[in-house]
């Protein structure tokens, strides 16, 4: 009885209009590789996001609160906040929380689990909970190469983290000891936008062939149908090839890397993915019932009979929805950290 709680709630969410007023500032600033953006891009994002840096952990957490709900954050943020707020080293800080992000990745049992920083005024030290699981020198430092394309330069809205001189050392069978990493405050404090935008709608057909020609001939097959299918398209609906895009895939053979998969032994089966996508979900499922007759019907050549291949479901289109494409990889310059998130605290009663 008498208990309460502080929640402290970060918002990372951008208005379009604020990161409008951003671009014609020129406070918007791409990243490789970066699609060319404008107000119409912006107005057309379904969600954008900035990511919060400690900074802003640390604001929530100078409010007092008991916990922090943050929206979008850099994966380091998070671990790198509390440290920080405790004084212990800055290059330590946040060297630790990268090796941290991912709990025991870090260590020789990467899907164990959990594991333990020690943070001071010098480094920090990694501990792996998990029985049988031990930290080392290589699978700490191998960390930096995680999601990062280079392993000794890490940047972070507010500078960048160097760990070229780092000193990682064994104190036993199990921990690791780390020391000599960087904090290299930035000049200017950056924010990375992420937005995504509604790209069409899609439907999908699967089919499976498992005669040994069509099975052979599946790429040549399946080209002749986006042929057929896309003409046909154009003239029972009155569309431009434009309008719409139809994709078979070749599951079995080359439907993960296409052109680069190298030179395998042919499958008994091959699954054909039949991908539609258009500007509505009524007109992709349209296309969709196009696609369902050539998938089951459809011959290698003009002279033989028909014949019949088979679909895993009934009926053979499965809408999918929208599509989502990131259309935002830039950073946004801001003048104050909080600028461009808003902090909500409440208090929480026991009921």
């Amino acid at each position: 009885m008498g208990q309460s709680l502080k929640i402290a709630t970060l918002y990372s969410n951008q208005p379009a209009e604020r990161v409008k007023s951003a671009l014609a500032a020129g406070r918007i600033l791409p990243l490789t590789p970066a699609p060319e953006i404008s107000d119409a891009v912006l107005d057309a994002c379904t969600n954008i996001v900035a990511l919060a840096g400690a900074e802003q952990i640390l604001a929530a957490l100078n409010t007092g609160a008991d916990i922090v709900l943050a929206g979008r954050t850099t994966d380091t943020a998070i671990n790198s906040a509390l440290p920080l707020a405790r004084n212990a080293h800055a290059g330590g800080a946040w060297h630790g929380a990268k090796i941290a992000e991912c709990g025991a990745l870090c260590s020789t049992l990467p899907r164990s689990g959990v594991v333990v920083l020690d943070f001071d005024e010098t480094g920090f030290t990694v501990t792996p909970m998990a029985k049988g699981a031990a930290c080392t020198p290589h699978t700490v430092s191998a960390h930096m190469l995680y999601e990062n394309s280079d392993p000794f330069i890490l940047f972070e809205p507010g500078g960048h983290l160097d760990v070229t001189d780092a000193k990682y050392e064994a104190l036993d069978e199990r921990r690791v000891r780390v020391t000599g990493s960087r904090w290299v405050p930035s000049k200017t404090y950056k924010v990375k936008l992420e937005g995504a935008r509604i790209a069409g709608y899609q439907t999908v057909g699967l089919a499976v062939l498992r005669d040994p020609r069509y099975v052979e001939n599946a790429r040549v097959w399946a080209e002749d149908i986006e042929s057929k299918v896309g003409c046909e398209v154009v003239q029972q609906l009155a569309l431009e090839t434009s309008d719409f895009d139809l994709e078979l895939r070749l599951i079995g053979v080359n439907a993960a890397l296409g052109d680069l998969e190298p030179v395998a032994p042919r499958p008994v089966e091959v699954g054909i993915l039949a991908i539609v996508t258009a500007a509505t979900q009524a007109l992709a499922t349209e296309i969709g019932k196009i696609v369902n007759p050539y998938l089951l019907h459809h011959p290698l050549t003009a002279e033989e009979e028909m014949p019949t291949f088979a679909f895993p479901f009934s009926p053979a289109e499965i809408t999918r929805g929208p599509l989502f494409e990131f259309c935002l990889n830039h950073v946004m310059v801001l003048k104050d950290p909080m600028e461009a998130f808003r902090l909500d605290v409440i208090d929480v009663d026991h009921g």
